[in-house]
């Protein structure tokens, strides 16, 4: 059997109490006191790597985007266009480069054809500023838009003035559908010639200037004894959807009735370009 003296080591709850009255209610118990400052060590090591990735991965886009400028700089001359399309990757595209793919662009003209010609010509002319002009080595005495059609200096993208002499090119092989065209060429015979015979070497020019060396395959085809080229390619072009937002911020519309008269200021240059 248990005696008294068995449970005689057990405190009394006098003296459990008593002891904690000397601790005091409202001190923390050691194990919190120790904890805080590693939560907050913890909170603080997590803040410090955000903030390193967070800046390393503007850092990383920045550069990115810096570089993929740099890259375009360095194969293309200088234009403020550049601003526009050298921050977007090339787009992938194949090129149907079929004789019996009947392109938009393509066939005996009409409405339609016309107005898909016009709808990647429509942005013509554009407004640049002083330093661009300056930048491509042309003079400060430029020609500049009247103040009514907001100022700046009158400027094209080469490209639209390519786009442009493949149209008239095309033109006159469908002399009938374009009066207009048919009584210029009447007129003014050799203007016109020298003007179609412009438009054949400046396309000449840009395309031995922006050679593509991606190569066409030959194929055989039922029937045929010659090998054919097979022209449906693989290009990397230009992100033509940003090009065209550039350009319709820049685009100048002239008022209706508008006549240009060449300034009485104006510095005139002694030959036609």
């Amino acid at each position: 059997m248990f005696t008294n003296s068995d449970y005689s080591s057990l405190p009394a709850k006098e003296s459990i109490d008593s002891k904690e009255a000397l601790l005091g209610d409202d001190e923390p118990p050691r194990i919190e006191r120790h904890s805080t400052p590693h939560k907050w060590l913890h909170w603080i090591f997590h803040g410090i790597s955000f903030a390193t990735i967070l800046g390393l991965s503007i850092g990383l886009y920045f550069t990115a985007q810096t570089s993929r400028t740099k890259c375009w700089d360095m194969f293309n001359y200088y234009s403020p266009v550049n601003e526009a399309i050298a921050p977007h990757p090339y787009v992938e595209k194949v090129f149907n480069g079929s004789l019996w793919y009947q392109s938009p662009w393509k066939g005996p003209p009409n409405d339609e054809i016309e107005k898909a010609w016009y709808n990647i010509m429509k942005y013509g002319m554009i407004s640049v500023t002083k330093e661009d002009i300056e930048k491509v080595h042309h003079p400060d005495w430029s020609a500049q838009f009247p103040p009514e059609a907001g100022g700046g200096y009158i400027a094209a993208t080469i490209g639209t003035h390519q786009l442009h002499c493949l149209h008239y090119i095309w033109q006159d092989h469908y002399m009938d559908y374009f009066p207009a065209t048919q009584d210029k060429k009447q007129r003014v015979p050799e203007l016109y010639e020298r003007h179609y015979e412009h438009c054949v070497d400046y396309i000449r020019q840009s395309l031995m200037c922006q050679f593509d060396t991606g190569i066409i395959p030959y194929n055989w085809v039922l029937d045929h004894q010659n090998p054919t080229p097979n022209a449906n390619t693989h290009h990397k072009c230009v992100n033509w959807d940003a090009l065209q937002d550039w350009l319709k911020k820049r685009k100048v519309e002239v008022p209706e009735g508008f006549q240009w008269t060449q300034p009485a200021d104006a510095v005139s240059m002694g030959w036609n370009p």
